[in-house]
């Protein structure tokens, strides 16, 4: 399996589930959990869940959460001696609300610690960075740590946008990527592109290739996914789920089920697939990460689920 690192957020999820529809400016009954996250983070512990060796570089403060976050990821197989805990900060927290079918209906996020990821953090972590077979990042990251480590030749580099707030953010330097893993709202955000009808979307893919993206990824929810590439176009389907219990990292499992096929040496039409079915596990499970993360897992799944 390959080595690999990851930089950019890790934080303490909070999920609420609601019990029935939810009613706006009241008080909803449901289910509370508490779980490790961070899109990065969550990227890279389904990859070492996968079998790869990940290191993480990243930021937390000297709290509780800070720590229980490092010990969680150690126990999960993450190498995480380049994250700096700080003191005087606090450790990032992100609280989503599920409605009552598991789909997320809002979020919050406290990342003002993603600051500390900056360009002395790439510096420092050179080392790691430059020696992994691949390199994992997600929008984050503020426009100075992006240039720095584009500059220091880092890469291949892999990117999950996050949100349309930090696509926007992005896009000046979105050409620096092999291969980006965008939802239709943030493919929109990066191209500045309408991404209604299944032509736009080929559009948008078609500016970000032109940008100098090698190949784009769009995730389409129900709908499937979107591949965009060297091969072509492809379009994966599949079949419903009988049950989503969290959405939430679904698409953080989609971007290492694409870097674990790429590890595999795989084609795209397969690393299309993967990367459906590690989401559809993610999907499935009460954790941000699904605890049956595996190839055999995900072998399982593309063959009931993948059209």
């Amino acid at each position: 399996m390959a080595v690999i690192a990851g930089i950019g957020g890790m934080n303490m999820d909070v999920h609420g589930r609601s019990g029935a529809p939810l009613r706006m400016r009241d008080s909803n009954p449901g289910q509370l959990h508490m779980s490790p996250g961070g899109v990065c983070r969550n990227i890279c512990e389904n990859l070492a869940r996968l079998g790869h060796t990940v290191r993480l570089v990243s930021a937390v403060g000297n709290d509780y959460n800070g720590r229980a976050l490092l010990d969680e990821c150690r126990r999960a197989g993450i190498d995480v001696r380049h994250v700096r805990m700080i003191e005087g900060e606090s450790t990032s927290t992100y609280v989503s609300i599920l409605d009552e079918t598991g789909d997320m209906f809002v979020a919050m996020s406290d990342m003002r610690i993603i600051k500390r990821l900056d360009e002395r953090l790439v510096d420092e972590s050179a080392p790691t960075l430059l020696s992994a077979e691949r390199v994992v990042c997600d929008g984050n990251l503020s426009r100075k740590t992006l240039q720095r480590l584009i500059a220091i030749g880092a890469g291949p580099l892999y990117l999950d946008p996050v949100s349309t707030a930090w696509a926007k953010e992005i896009r000046p330097y979105i050409g620096a990527f092999h291969t980006v893993k965008p939802n239709r709202m943030e493919l929109q955000a990066l191209t500045g592109r309408p991404c209604g009808t299944e032509d736009e979307l080929l559009l948008a893919c078609d500016a970000l290739r032109g940008a100098g993206v090698v190949r784009v990824f769009v995730s389409l929810g129900e709908e499937g996914m979107l591949y965009r590439g060297p091969e072509g176009t492809i379009w994966g389907r599949n079949r419903p789920l009988p049950r989503i219990t969290n959405a939430t990292g679904a698409g953080d499992a989609a971007l290492a089920g694409i870097i674990h096929a790429d590890c595999l040496g795989l084609d795209a039409k397969s690393a299309l697939h993967c990367s459906m079915a590690a989401g559809m596990i993610a999907a499935q499970a009460p954790d941000t990460i699904s605890r049956e993360m595996s190839p055999e897992k995900i072998k399982e799944v593309t063959e009931a689920y993948i059209l």
